[in-house]
């Protein structure tokens, strides 16, 4: 299952070449990633009650077109791997038909109570698979 989250470019964060500035992709991958889990029946409020957190790992851009001020975008959310202590999400910044970015980001689980790295809870796992 797919999830599509949508925005458009503020003001301030375009740049002087008029594009989205680079910075905010990941700030948007974030917000997907959110209304991804939010969708799958697991908002982050659960994840903290279930005793774990999500820490970006790895994240990897590949640009191809910039996106500019009042650009309506689309990101697909995706699952690509589901790992024990990992999972991979996959994002692609459209505009239309068109990828402009895309993006894959390794999210690592750890404890909340700070002992680190631990098994993805099988409520998580349902849910993003």
């Amino acid at each position: 299952m797919t999830t599509v989250y949508e925005f458009t470019p503020r003001y301030f964060e375009v740049d002087m070449q008029g594009v989205m500035f680079n910075s905010w992709y990941l700030g948007y991958v974030d917000e997907a990633m959110n209304h991804f889990i939010d969708a799958r029946g697991v908002p982050y409020s659960r994840w903290k009650e279930l005793g774990v957190d999500a820490h970006l790992a790895h994240a990897d851009l590949d640009w191809k077109v910039g996106i500019g001020f009042g650009d309506r975008v689309q990101v697909p959310v995706r699952t690509t791997r589901i790992g024990t202590k990992s999972f991979t999400l996959e994002f692609e910044f459209r505009r239309g038909e068109e990828v402009a970015c895309a993006v894959s980001v390794v999210y690592v689980i750890v404890a909340t109570d700070g002992s680190g790295t631990t098994a993805i809870p099988s409520e998580i796992v349902t849910a993003l698979g």
